[in-house]
């Protein structure tokens, strides 16, 4: 490009999507585009959507007339799962210069730049999500202190609730090869800690005979990296084999996401969920056996088709079994082209929140109860990401949440901090 032009990108929803948004904006920088915040004046806006939940849907509409708004002479483009699952949604607002869906993400930058030139560009590009192959990409930078790698694209189950299988298709993974290049070339930038993501991160290699431990146990091998953590997992990849393989690697941290969705085995086989409550609570117990001061994070829907006021207090009750250290927490979102959408029993919006709201204060009030439990004088290696004033900001290997007051950044470092006191879900310490 002769001229400069500049460019600027919103990025709703999961981690997936973050991490390829960082992709897309690392090949503008090459391209020679100027990066600027979402609010300003731009030639070229990108909106990286999502379809997980129809407010998810909503935002991404909201967003791509924002962008029109902004500079009614811009060109938008829109990529991800919205365009994938829903395109018509798009095609409505008549606003978009560009829309691709998902695995052609990269597609974006030869767009932005035919736009900015004033070439012709097709106005879609959706691949066929069941055939392509696994679009590899590379970050070369990270807002954050820990670096997410996506490992994994797409997801091979069947869940009653989620439309993703159809903006993101089945399971493809990616080389190993490709993996520890990227992971050896953040632990140059510095980086300490990676975070192994996928849409199904517990599905890696099932296309590719690879297995998820074995990618694990290399990344352990990798100089500099000294912290490795892991996506949302299904309970179900917590095997004896797994978790045990895990207790032995020195750098695994000993904190998992669960993608749960409910404590009640009614609830999940209408979900057609792998799991039911009583073998969940075993494989978390067999965990806590053996990997010392493990935590546990969740994801939860409230109010799934059929879910009754005991299902209800089953998912409260599983979350003070298990003790989880955080919840994510949704209502029942009703997705077209889903089984759920069209089960008996669905239950009104104001009872759904309702529960949500219910199932957060129980987590809450668990999670305080784990702050609390640690002691004054404890000492952590935490892991330093946001400075607040001369508030700095980091977590320890198990992921609470620690403040220290320090006037000098220490952002990306790893140091050892001594407990002072804990208030509410915030651990407050001094350096040691």
């Amino acid at each position: 490009m002769n001229k400069k032009y500049s460019a600027s990108i919103y990025t709703l929803g999961c981690r997936v999507n973050q991490y390829e948004s960082e992709a897309v904006v690392d090949k503008l920088i090459e391209a020679g585009f100027e990066i600027k915040d979402f609010n300003d004046v731009c030639d070229i806006y990108i909106v990286n959507t999502c379809a997980v939940t129809g407010e998810s849907d909503r935002k991404s509409r909201q967003y791509v007339r924002r962008a029109k708004n902004t500079n009614p002479k811009a060109h938008v483009i829109v990529m991800g799962c919205l365009s994938q699952y829903k395109l018509e949604d798009l095609q409505e607002l008549n606003v978009a210069s560009y829309i691709c869906g998902n695995r052609n993400k990269l597609s974006v930058v030869d767009a932005a730049i035919a736009l900015c030139e004033g070439r012709r560009v097709d106005e879609y590009s959706i691949v066929d999500i069941d055939k392509a192959p696994y679009e590899n990409m590379d970050v070369m930078h990270s807002d954050n202190t820990r670096a997410y790698v996506k490992i994994e694209d797409g997801c091979d189950n069947n869940c009653a609730y989620c439309s993703i299988k159809y903006a993101r298709g089945p399971v493809v993974s990616r080389l190993k090869t490709d993996v520890i290049k990227e992971v050896c070339r953040l632990a140059k930038m510095g980086y300490k800690e990676v975070v192994l993501t996928g849409v199904e991160t517990a599905s890696y290699g099932k296309d590719t005979g690879e297995k998820l431990a074995d990618l694990i146990k290399e990344i352990d091998n990798v100089e500099g990296i000294e912290r490795i953590r892991l996506g949302s997992l299904e309970p179900s990849v917590l095997t004896r084999e797994f978790v045990e393989t895990l207790s032995k690697t020195k750098k695994f941290m000993p904190s998992f996401h669960l993608s749960l969705q409910s404590g009640s085995s009614n609830v999940l086989a209408a979900m057609k969920r792998k799991y039911n409550a009583e073998q969940v609570l075993a494989k978390v117990d067999f965990a806590k056996k053996c990997i010392p001061n493990v935590t546990f994070t969740c994801d939860i829907i409230a109010g799934f088709p059929g879910e009754t006021y005991d299902d209800y207090v089953q998912t409260c009750e599983i979350i003070e079994k298990i003790g989880f250290l955080h919840c994510h927490i949704f209502p029942f979102s009703k997705r077209e082209g889903t089984e759920a959408a069209k089960m008996s029993g669905q239950i009104l919006r104001s009872e759904k929140i309702a529960r949500a709201n219910s199932i957060g204060h129980t987590a809450k009030r668990v999670s305080c109860t784990l702050y609390s439990s640690i002691k004054p004088g404890t000492e952590f290696d935490v892991l330093f990401e946001t400075p607040k004033g001369d508030m700095q900001i980091g977590h320890t290997p198990e992921m609470f949440e620690v403040c220290v007051t320090n006037l000098e950044s220490l952002q990306g470092q790893i140091r050892r901090v001594r407990v002072v006191s804990t208030e509410k879900e915030q651990i407050f310490g001094e350096l040691v």
